[in-house]
């Protein structure tokens, strides 16, 4: 089974902040960067992609739009296991595939991993966020590695 050989991290947990932050060309360029991507970036290769495009932007700056976005709800952190942050402009409840070797990030709706509603409030219990984690290998890293035994 496909799930259980990806880690499967759990729902993005929105916080949504308040805060007003200015609209700037570095907070647009990274907004729609992150709109345009299915590769859940890390603030280099969101900040990579701006010198490739000539934004004038730091990387200090990069990370903080993209961690502003995540305080709004505007974007999804998620934290793989070697501790790198990984950003998402997908903020609806969905879960991750993460595979261990080659690190590919997957969305998944929940409406496929959960079969039934689970109530937390007939628990006594106000949901903040979920986490579900199953570590694994990926259907093609695991055929990369069958081949590696089998030679």
């Amino acid at each position: 089974m496909l799930l259980a050989n990806i880690a499967l991290i759990g729902l993005c947990a929105l916080k949504k902040k308040r805060n007003k932050m200015r609209n700037t060309k570095q907070k647009d360029y990274i907004l729609n960067n992150l709109k345009n991507r299915l590769d859940h970036p890390t603030a280099q290769q969101i900040y990579n992609s701006a010198q490739k495009d000539n934004i004038n932007i730091g990387y200090t700056t990069t990370y903080r739009i993209l961690n502003n976005l995540t305080e709004q709800g505007k974007a999804c952190k998620l934290i793989t296991k070697d501790n790198i942050a990984h950003y998402d402009y997908i903020t609806n409840n969905h879960m991750h595939l993460i595979c261990n070797i080659c690190g590919k990030i997957l969305d998944i709706p929940n409406e496929v991993v959960f079969n039934k509603k689970f109530n937390a409030k007939n628990w006594g219990f106000n949901i903040n966020s979920q986490e579900i984690t199953v570590y694994g290998v990926c259907e093609n890293c695991k055929n990369i590695e069958t081949k590696k035994y089998k030679n």
